[in-house]
């Protein structure tokens, strides 16, 4: 059985790719829901170990989404942002809310994770030709390091790395950008499915 460790330089490269496709899809979703031309982008994706993951910002106070994913491969994805630049994004559509309210501001929060993860999913399956199905979003706030620490427990992942994509979000024509993480933890089970079809993909 694979694991990220064995991802290349190239894989990665077409990770990227992918997360960029799915971010100008993303983008697009959101610039309609904002009313305002935005830009996503995926600068950066590397392979961390679960001990390096837990030891990156972990005093970091983050609005966390969390989906499943299913279908041709399997795995968990999270969506971070800083609390603050969580709200920044989450008052875009209304003014005056919070991820920390409970309420409306969090609810604003979980479409944002909807439309931006699953975009880079979308993306991810078109490359693979697999079909993928994810779960409704769940969200957290807390210290980077709670919620990871937490989470990899609950979610007893066998893989000792994961994928993570730095993530830029900023209004066209401005300089303010709101950077956040997604994470992506594939199964076990589907390293093989990946790494077999990114390979196919490469040598076209």
């Amino acid at each position: 059985m694979h694991n990220l460790e064995e991802l290349l330089p190239a894989h990665l490269d077409l990770l990227k790719e992918v997360g960029n496709i799915g971010a100008g899809h993303a983008a697009s979703a959101l610039s309609l829901l904002l009313n305002k031309r935005v830009e996503l982008k995926i600068p950066t994706v590397k392979i961390l170990t679960l001990a390096e993951l837990l030891n990156h910002d972990t005093e970091k106070h983050v609005a966390t989404s969390y989906i499943q994913v299913e279908g041709g491969l399997s795995g968990h994805f999270f969506m971070m942002f800083e609390v603050s630049l969580a709200d920044r994004l989450i008052r875009e559509l209304v003014p005056g809310a919070s991820v920390l309210d409970g309420g409306i501001g969090k609810s604003v929060f979980s479409e944002i994770s909807n439309i931006l993860c699953g975009s880079y999913l979308s993306a991810l399956s078109a490359l693979l030709e697999v079909s993928l199905t994810q779960s409704p979003p769940i969200c957290a706030i807390d210290m980077e390091g709670a919620i990871l620490g937490e989470g990899l427990v609950e979610l007893s992942l066998s893989d000792d790395s994961v994928i993570l994509m730095d993530a830029v979000l900023r209004n066209q024509g401005s300089n303010n950008q709101l950077k956040g993480e997604f994470l992506f933890f594939p199964a076990p089970e589907s390293m093989d499915v990946i790494l077999k079809l990114i390979e196919r993909k490469s040598s076209l």
